[in-house]
């Protein structure tokens, strides 16, 4: 067991407040903290310490993939621990994005991607956590425009209508509208949405709209949002994003996983570049986001990844003690709300927003009062 320091993420759009409350320390922060990483990322790992001499877990690994992540995984991942384990914390929404599969990141252009890996990623919801996930059916779509009355998008809507695969190409559409006309369209958007109010069948999905261009004015992402699903997903739902599908993290607290990779195309609510040929052609339109709960054996709820590159658990502990799964694998173990504490060749306290690795030889329990989140690669 190597107890893990893990790097924080200081973007604009984190909290100043959550991760230091989740980690016990004073708040709010100087800086907004966005994300906590925890993992072997090249570009942000987390610290350990071996024999003294202080070291980061991308180093362990490189050293001796065979023995600290197992020769399976290290011969199926390249030598390289697949999976980040984070804490987001978002205020002030992600921008809209899509991550490429495997084969689409091989076959990018040179320069479209930092790696070749595909990046599919899933969330555990910590508090009510506000999401844009997954592109809605065209006929609600259309519904929203007819209601919304916005020329130009009622124009952009019945142009998609007629083709084979509408909601595609309406996605096209409006990120095909120049450059000159996107802050008058936003604009229009918000105050057709702001004038529907609260009684509006997509009530909801408005107001974070009109939220968001407050923090994005003028920008073409307002306007892709009303193509997307809107959701709040309870504290302990699970939701996997699989390559292709856009979505844009809004507001609250989650335990996200992912592959090991920085592989992204953005859609909007961005200053950054927005790679529009690139994006239609990994785009996803037909998946449905949908929140799941898992299913439970052994005091451990296992969430589905249809990733072969990690799988999540969570467990809320108690006095008694539960065996942590998955030995034979590497593992990174955090706890939250609470502490944990782990036994097995050695004995490790961790308190909240804590976090461990656990190499594939580790056979540990875990006891404590708190909910206690579980990676591991997702292999059989």
């Amino acid at each position: 067991m190597d107890q893990l320091t893990p790097v924080i993420r200081n973007y604009a759009w984190g909290s100043h407040d959550e991760l230091a409350r989740l980690t016990g320390r004073p708040h709010p922060t100087a800086e907004p903290e966005a994300e906590l990483w925890m993992g072997a990322h090249e570009g942000a790992p987390s610290g350990l310490e071996r024999d003294g001499v202080a070291t980061t877990l991308d180093q362990v690994v490189a050293a001796d993939p065979a023995a600290v992540i197992g020769p399976d995984v290290a011969d199926q991942f390249g030598g390289r621990l697949p999976f980040l384990l984070k804490v987001l914390a978002p205020v002030k929404a992600l921008s809209i994005q899509a991550h490429p599969n495997a084969t689409e990141a091989r076959e990018a252009p040179a320069g479209t991607y930092i790696d070749d890996w595909p990046k599919p990623e899933a969330f555990v919801a910590v508090t009510p956590f506000e999401v844009f996930a997954g592109t809605r059916p065209f006929d609600e779509i259309a519904s929203l425009a007819t209601r919304l009355d916005v020329a130009r998008l009622s124009e952009l809507v019945g142009e998609a209508a007629a083709a084979e695969t509408p909601a595609y190409d309406l996605l096209r559409r409006i990120l095909d509208v120049p450059a000159d006309e996107h802050s008058g369209l936003a604009d229009e958007v918000v105050a057709a949405a702001q004038r529907l109010g609260s009684s509006d069948p997509d009530a909801a999905t408005l107001a974070a709209v009109v939220r968001i261009a407050g923090q994005f004015p003028g920008d073409i992402g307002v306007v892709v949002l009303l193509t997307m699903a809107f959701q709040v997903v309870d504290p302990g739902k699970y939701v996997f994003v699989p390559a292709g599908v856009l979505h844009a993290y809004v507001h609250g607290v989650a335990v996200e996983i992912l592959a090991n990779s920085d592989n992204v195309v953005r859609a909007g609510l961005t200053p950054k570049q927005i790679d529009v040929p690139e994006l239609l052609r990994i785009v996803d339109v037909d998946r449905p986001m949908v929140p799941e709960t898992g299913t439970v054996e052994d005091g451990w709820t296992t969430f589905p990844a249809d990733a072969s590159y990690f799988r999540l658990r969570l467990a809320t502990l108690g006095t008694a003690g539960l065996a942590v799964p998955g030995d034979g694998q590497p593992r990174i173990l955090l706890a939250l709300n609470g502490s944990a504490r782990l036994t097995g060749a050695g004995e490790l306290e961790l308190a909240s927003g804590e976090s461990c690795f656990l190499a594939p030889g580790d056979q540990v329990q875990v006891a404590g009062d708190a909910t206690v989140y579980l990676a591991s690669p997702g292999l059989d």
